[in-house]
């Protein structure tokens, strides 16, 4: 009882550390949102209810008044500061008026998007998403959720469509989907519009939402773009010049503009591509480009006053920037690729601890010259075959070797109490893990594909989870280290350990152990093939089996002389091992949905960083692990505390 107690807390003492209130805390902004929807729906849809000077529908010319007065409504109970509430208030009030006086298309549409600027400069309210849009996942959330009205290629006639008023939207009409911006298709599938079938999609994530906005703005060049085989390279060529936040608050005449100012030809095709196609295998080549525009923006927004939204261009800048060429910065200069990352930190930490213009400056200006750096470390250089099966083979084993500690010294402890039916699942576990690794490599651009946010989350919650059975197994070890309590575990409660669902949980802990480390070297694996000269591709392949044929043949001398050693002390010996290996874990874990943008970053005042052993110079990576090593402590002294209080008991009786 005590002992389930005990873990309890310490695995919500974990999760509140790593999770504290303030990051779990999300602003609610569909207020906001709603307002900037309506003042875009105004500015679209006002010549359906007037033209030169004459209301032409009277419901339309009602609903465009019912529009700005509950626009104003929504300002005035906003919390916004009171400058510049009064700022858009004045400006809503004129457009109201404009309204009543039936004032020409234009006008309106200029009041309507002064307070709409007025409103995203003021608020912060992020109008893109931080990483390109899966047109993929777009259109199966189409299918599933769309073509019951819209139709299967968006031409407004789904099988529902027929007798609904206003009719579903035809996504192929070219005149209305030219001045639409993706965001603003995101508001409408966000919200959804009042009085119509458009019913409001709010259960989808951002991201979902985004990937369905994006894909609904692609329909209309569809046919187009299967005719045209260069697409992707025209997409290459405009994503190097014009941004994501750029494709998805610009409409695509504004778009064209945009891109007639820096080509003089071919840009309906430019345009083309940027709403029918997203980074392939060139994401790399523009990645260091995004993340150099990305803390430029964030430098302008702090300047600015727009703290939250420099937060985000930072954020992004690491994600959509440096996440997609870090494995292959760090084949060629972990180093180097370790100072980069730890800037991209400090420029985080300094823009949410709200510091000096100056210091902002000072460490953006930094982290670009870095980028400089970067560059020129990505040019076309080749690695040479010897080279190639020195880094492949140092990296699989630096990877397996963290995964072999744990599973060496729980084979170990298996074999000297006599689990033989669990060495199959042992084995099975982390057999399964390898088989994946091998599979990902040749699906790697699947898994270079997903968003550094999600690889990043991915290996955090991975580690997060080791970190917890690790520290289970460590106390549980301790625990039965002691003769008595050894021997009592062998006479009752062998047999439940034998039981198939205990061997499926050490099989899982075997597979995640391995997972995470054959994720992490398909993706280095991955970059040194990038570096390598075709001819001498074999040499990765080379290196792999070099490195596990020295893991193997550290398994088998762990396994032999393991069994010399006495069953207390192994055990006593196994349990600070994996306790020191739950350290590591949980520094790399909480330090990987820092990464992520899930936690806050504050600079620890000495910067050391050892990555092989968890050690980042930020105060919620070194605090996870003085909690747990604390925590770990007290379940060992309490664990020996019981012990001496039950043999002092029996000493007694026998007295």
């Amino acid at each position: 009882m005590i002992r389930n107690s005990l873990y309890t807390i310490f695995t919500v003492g974990v999760l509140l550390c790593i999770f504290p209130h303030n990051v779990m805390a999300s602003k609610d902004d569909n207020s906001l949102r709603t307002t900037i929807h309506l003042l875009d729906y105004i500015s679209r849809d006002y010549t359906a209810a007037v033209q030169n000077g004459e209301v032409i529908d009277e419901g339309e010319f009602a609903e465009m008044q019912e529009f700005s007065d509950k626009v104003y409504l929504l300002i005035e109970e906003s919390d916004l500061p009171q400058d510049n509430k009064l700022l858009i208030l004045s400006q809503l009030k004129e457009l109201g008026k404009q309204i009543e006086n039936k004032s020409p298309h234009k006008s309106i549409s200029t009041l309507a998007q002064q307070a709409r600027r007025e409103i995203i400069k003021t608020t912060g309210l992020k109008t893109a998403p931080l990483i390109w849009p899966d047109l993929k996942n777009g259109k199966s959330l189409y299918v599933q959720n769309c073509t019951s009205c819209h139709g299967v290629n968006g031409s407004g006639d789904g099988r529902l469509a027929e007798g609904l008023k206003p009719a579903p939207t035809n996504f192929l009409n070219a005149n209305l989907m030219q001045v639409i911006s993706p965001f603003q298709a995101y508001n409408t599938i966000k919200l959804g519009v009042e009085g119509t079938a458009m019913q409001s999609f709010a259960t989808l994530s951002d991201k979902e939402i985004w990937d369905l906005a994006f894909y609904i703005k692609s329909l209309r060049f569809t046919t187009q773009a299967d005719q045209n085989s260069d697409l992707q390279q025209k997409f290459d060529l405009a994503n190097n010049t014009v941004n994501l936040e750029e494709v998805a608050t610009l409409s695509d005449v504004e778009l064209l503009k945009s891109l007639r100012n820096d080509y003089s030809a071919d840009t309906e095709l430019l345009l083309m591509a940027l709403r029918t196609q997203f980074p392939g295998d060139n994401a790399q080549k523009y990645s260091l480009d995004k993340a150099r525009n990305y803390l430029k923006s964030a430098l302008q927004n702090y300047t600015s006053g727009r703290y939250s939204s420099a937060r985000e261009d930072a954020l992004a800048a690491y994600l959509e920037g440096i996440e997609p060429s870090e494995a292959r910065l760090k084949a060629n200069a972990p180093a180097f690729t370790a100072s980069l990352e730890q800037q991209m930190f400090k420029i985080r930490e300094v823009i949410e601890n709200k510091g000096d213009k100056a210091q902002v400056e000072k460490e953006i200006d930094n982290g670009l010259a870095m980028l400089r750096q970067a560059e020129e470390m990505m040019q076309d250089k080749k690695l040479n075959y010897w080279l190639s099966f020195a880094l492949s083979a140092s990296i699989m084993l630096r990877e397996g070797l963290e995964a072999f500690l744990i599973l060496a010294l729980i084979l170990a402890l298996i074999r000297s109490s006599g689990l033989k039916k669990a060495i199959p699942w042992v084995h099975g576990g982390w057999i399964t893990a390898i088989l994946l690794g091998v599979a990902g490599w040749f699906f790697s651009d699947w898994v270079i594909g997903i968003s550094g946010k999600n690889r990043e989350i991915m290996e955090g919650m991975i580690s997060l989870v080791a970190v917890i059975v690790l520290a289970f197994v460590g106390f549980w070890l301790h625990d039965h280290s002691h003769a008595k309590n050894w021997k009592k575990f062998i006479e009752e409660k062998i047999s439940k350990q034998l039981k198939k669902d205990k061997m499926f949980g050490i099989a899982f802990f075997s597979f995640m152990v391995v997972f995470r480390e054959a994720f992490e070297s398909v993706l280095f694996l991955q970059a040194i093939s990038l570096e390598t000269q075709p001819a001498h591709q074999s040499s990765i392949g080379l290196g792999v089996l070099a490195a596990f044929a020295l893991i193997a043949l550290f398994a088998v001398l762990f396994v032999r002389y393991s069994k010399k050693i006495p069953v207390r002390q192994l055990f006593r010996y196994s349990a600070w091992v994996i306790t020191l290996l739950a350290l590591i874990l949980i520094g790399k874990g909480v330090h990987s949905i820092q990464e992520a943008g899930w936690l806050s970053i504050t600079g620890f005042p000495v910067s050391v960083s050892v990555d092989w052993l968890g050690i980042y110079p930020t105060i919620e990576t070194v605090a996870a692990q003085i909690i747990l090593f604390v925590i770990m402590l007290l379940l060992y002294y309490g664990s020996n505390r019981k012990t001496r209080l039950n043999q002092q008991i029996e000493s007694n009786a026998t007295k």
